[in-house]
């Protein structure tokens, strides 16, 4: 019988476990499936295809040197299904699972439907630390745990492909370039593929970690202390069993590091603990993950989300972030959270659309970690305080000398370091060519803060009131049923690690 291996977010062929098992029950069909139902979602732009084309390149070659072949097409994958169905017969079919959006969900629902209905197998296995069903924090640990203790997958040695190929699959992955999709391509991002992530990681750990806890708020040395693991793990061209493990024995093996490590390593955790709560709640992308919240802003203003997008507010540090993220498509954590911040609290902007501009733009955008911290900043989780950042000292704090101002800010490149962070005061603003600024931060915050916090506590002094209400143990089972984050996990759990 045919092993149909079905990649998805894992574009590697190490750590792979759907592979291995393909390969080892005998001959098998490796696909992967441009399916316009998911990359025309709002979320997903040409720059995430880019990033996924690149990673096909390289594990379609990796495949031809273990005798296998990569086989794509642009379909729907029930579509696909059938095809190989019609030519081939009976097959199994063995995938990760994945932990993405109620699309993503969906699809995979209707998939185990149609295996299902044809009697069919369709073998799913964990990839992520992530343990589906899974809902209580002590699990999650033990399972991650368990998970990341488990030896690596090997990479097949030989591989054995079917002679008939259903005409609906192609094994020229230069083909997938002609399928549209929004938004546009960057020259400055990183490049996706298994060997690039592998080289990301091994510099890490050799060097790059040194000054990780140091420059983990800074935005310009950032970009070279952090990992940069981020784009590799969402996409999968890299197992986080895999970093988890080579950064253990870098502990043991760089004893001088280890406090640097052990905050990188529990940002890994971190990691998965979003994602697991994704694969728990697929509708957060578009709801508040608490309902009492989900219309605690209500105004749009459509001329300042597009300044804010287009890095064109007037306030330097949002500015910079913004067009940073724009040309490479990465900023650090804080950077991150201070964008959001600025949008959805400063601005009082319904979180959603600032939410799939910037899922648009991440090229390490996963899902679970993204909607989990957006809403996080936001506070519409119910669970977390609302936090106000001021970019103007946020900038003179991380970025005194402005330099990371002056790279992405060009107007901004030959002002006086007095005057980096606030330009408007300097006597020459208006020959700058610089927007004027959005808002008076202090002003615009003090608003926010107060409408924001008063809406907070009103929502929390109805639901106590309902409490007292309720019979006590349904009090102690709301309690219970999720665990709560404190506010620590949105600065040290990062998109970025």
């Amino acid at each position: 019988m045919i092993n149909v291996v079905w990649f998805k977010r894992d574009l590697r062929i190490h750590d792979h476990r759907p592979l291995f098992e393909g390969s080892r029950l005998g001959e098998v069909l490796p696909i992967y499936i441009v399916e316009p139902s998911l990359w025309q979602e709002h979320d997903l732009s040409l720059r995430h295809y880019q990033f996924v084309q690149e990673s096909l390149v390289e594990l379609s070659q990796q495949l031809s040197e273990v005798g296998g072949k990569l086989f794509v097409a642009i379909a729907e994958m029930e579509d696909v299904l059938e095809s190989i169905y019609e030519t081939l017969g009976a097959f199994r079919l063995h995938a990760h699972e994945e932990y993405g959006t109620s699309v993503t969900f969906s699809r995979d629902k209707r998939v185990r439907q149609w295996m299902k209905s044809r009697d069919l197998s369709f073998l799913e296995y964990q990839g992520f630390g992530v343990v589906r069903g899974s809902k209580t924090k002590s699990s999650f640990q033990k399972n991650w745990e368990s998970f990341m203790a488990e030896e690596f997958v090997p990479s097949p040695r030989q591989m054995m492909i079917p002679e008939n190929i259903p005409e609906i699959l192609s094994n020229s992955v230069e083909k997938l370039a002609k399928f549209h999709i929004q938004g546009d391509p960057i020259r400055f991002g990183q490049q996706g593929g298994e060997s690039k992530a592998i080289e990301t990681l091994e510099s890490f750990l050799e060097n790059r970690h040194k000054n990780y806890n140091s420059n983990l708020s800074k935005p310009l040395q950032s970009t070279a202390s952090c990992s940069r693991l981020s784009p590799y793990l969402a996409w999968g061209n890299i197992s986080i069993r895999y970093v988890v493990t080579k950064t253990r024995e870098a502990m043991v093996n760089n004893k001088d590091s280890k406090k640097q490590l052990e905050a990188f390593l529990s940002g890994l955790k971190l990691h998965c603990q979003l994602v697991q709560k994704i694969e728990n709640d697929p509708e957060m992308m578009t709801k508040a993950i608490s309902g009492d919240y989900e219309h605690m802003r209500q105004k749009w203003d459509e001329e300042a989300f597009q300044r804010w997008y287009e890095g064109n507010t007037g306030i330097p540090l949002v500015d910079a972030a913004m067009r940073c993220l724009h040309k490479t498509g990465w900023i650090n954590y804080r950077s991150r959270a201070m964008v959001v911040s600025f949008a959805c609290n400063t601005l009082l902007l319904d979180w959603r659309r600032p939410a799939i501009a910037l899922a648009q733009l991440f090229l390490d955008y996963e899902p679970g970690i993204h909607y989990n911290q957006i809403q996080m900043q936001v506070g519409t989780t119910g669970s977390q305080s609302i936090k106000i950042y001021n970019p103007v000292k946020m900038g003179k704090d991380e970025d005194p000398e402005g330099a990371f101002v002056r790279r992405y800010v060009t107007e901004l490149a030959n002002i006086p370091e007095k005057y980096i962070h606030e330009p408007w005061l300097y006597p020459g603003f208006y020959s700058l060519n610089y927007a004027t600024p959005i808002v008076d931060i202090q002003k615009a915050n003090k608003i926010a803060r107060d409408l924001l916090h008063s809406i907070k506590q009103e929502i929390e002094t109805k639901k106590r009131i309902e409490n007292q209400n309720e019979p006590s143990h349904h009090q102690h089972e709301h309690a219970t049923n999720e665990p709560k984050s404190n506010d620590r996990d949105f600065e040290q759990l990062s998109f970025d690690l």
